[in-house]
């Protein structure tokens, strides 16, 4: 009947964006991989800012492909409110707010790839990142809390689910990295910094 051909639509629809944003997190962290980076040097020459720049570009418009994704499937809004929009609006705001403050320490050109990386790797552990370890993280979680607050759809909701599961995947992976890199120097930082969580 219309109610069932109407529940397997949506699981349809739910599928597509498990697949999609896990197909498209899956691709970021490995390309993000020093072993992918490794390989593409060898066999492409590509290094350093360059794969860098490329890389920023593919996830920039992989990004805005699921964001257009998520405005052509069919959504059911979840409730509505204005204080929901005020709040969901003001949460957002502090995590622009998080990511911008996060770039103060660190250079926003070399992170996107513009700017050739400095030979010597520091560890940044001033700013931001004196209060959690991933504050891009943290500015991302509270953005995509505040972009469900404003507009909570079903789309909304299973997107940010797919995302907050894959957060610590992209954090173990990405520190993983960072170990190897600083050794011990990183490890006592993350002994006494938090993850993404600021310890008030």
């Amino acid at each position: 009947d219309a109610k069932e051909m109407d529940q397997k639509s949506f699981e349809l629809i739910y599928l597509i964006l498990i697949l999609t944003w896990s197909f498209y997190l899956g691709l970021h962290s490995l390309f993000a991989s020093n072993g992918v980076k490794n390989l593409f040097e060898k066999y492409f020459s590509l290094k350093g800012s360059m794969y860098r720049l490329i890389y920023s570009i593919a996830s920039v418009f992989g990004f805005l492909g699921l964001i257009y994704l998520m405005a052509v499937l069919e959504s059911t809004l979840l409730f509505e409110s204005r204080a929901s929009k005020a709040l969901g609006m003001f949460v957002a705001i502090i995590g622009v707010v998080t990511i911008s403050m996060s770039f103060r320490v660190l250079s926003g050109m070399e992170f996107l790839g513009l700017k050739k990386q400095k030979t010597e790797l520091t560890l940044v552990t001033t700013g931001m990142h004196s209060k959690v370890r991933h504050p891009i993280y943290t500015g991302t979680i509270l953005i995509l809390i505040g972009m469900f607050l404003y507009h909570p759809t079903d789309i909304a909701l299973v997107t940010d689910l797919i995302i907050f599961i894959y957060l610590p995947l992209g954090i173990y992976f990405e520190e993983s990295k960072l170990i190897k890199t600083f050794g011990d120097e990183y490890l006592a930082y993350k002994k006494r910094v938090p993850s993404i969580i600021p310890n008030f």
